[in-house]
C-alpha cells in the first residue's frame, strides 16, 4: 500500500486583494494581515498561483516548504507573516496567497497580493508616457499651490 496524494480543503475568510506592481529585479515585502502573537495562531501558510499553475504551497512557518524555482529568490522576515521576494522577474507574476492557521486546522485570517510585472522600458524616463504624466503632475501641483496662496492673500 502506498500513499499517492493527501489534500486538505482549506477555507479563509473573505478578503481583498491587495495589487503590488514590480519591474525586472526588484524586490517585494507581502504582508500577511494577522496578529501573530496571539496564542491561537500556530501556522502560516503561503500559497502562489500563476497563469501555469493552480494554488500552490509557497512555505509554511512549521515546514519550510521551498519550490525549486524560488529557490535563494526569497525568505520570512524575522515575523514569519511576511514574505520578502527577491530579484523578481515576470514569470513571478501571479497572486500570492497566506493562510493564518489555528490550532485546530481553521483558517482564521488571510491575505491575498497581487503581484503584477510592469515593463520598465514601458513606462521609462523616455517614454511619452512619463513625460506627459509629469507634465500633468507638476501644473496639478503648480495650481494647487497658486490656489492655496490666493486663498491665503484673500
Amino acid at each position: 500500500e502506498r500513499l499517492i496524494a493527501v489534500y486538505s480543503l482549506l477555507v479563509c475568510p473573505k478578503f481583498d486583494p491587495y495589487t503590488f506592481y514590480f519591474s525586472q529585479g526588484e524586490s517585494a515585502v507581502l504582508k500577511c494581515n494577522t496578529d501573530i502573537f496571539r496564542a491561537e495562531y500556530k501556522e502560516i501558510l503561503w500559497f502562489r498561483r500563476t497563469a501555469e499553475q493552480d494554488y500552490r504551497p509557497l512555505f509554511d512557518t512549521r515546514h519550510g516548504v521551498v519550490p525549486l524555482d524560488l529557490e535563494g529568490k526569497f525568505n520570512t522576515s524575522m515575523l514569519p507573516s511576511s514574505l520578502i521576494l527577491f530579484n523578481l522577474s515576470q514569470t513571478d507574476s501571479g497572486e500570492y496567497l497566506c493562510a493564518v492557521m489555528s490550532g485546530f486546522r481553521l483558517c482564521a485570517s488571510g491575505t491575498k497580493t497581487l503581484l503584477n510585472f510592469v515593463d520598465s522600458d514601458m513606462y521609462g524616463s523616455g517614454s511619452t508616457f512619463y513625460t506627459v504624466r509629469s507634465a500633468v503632475l507638476s501644473s496639478g501641483l503648480l495650481g494647487m499651490i497658486c490656489a492655496l496662496i490666493i486663498n491665503a492673500l484673500l
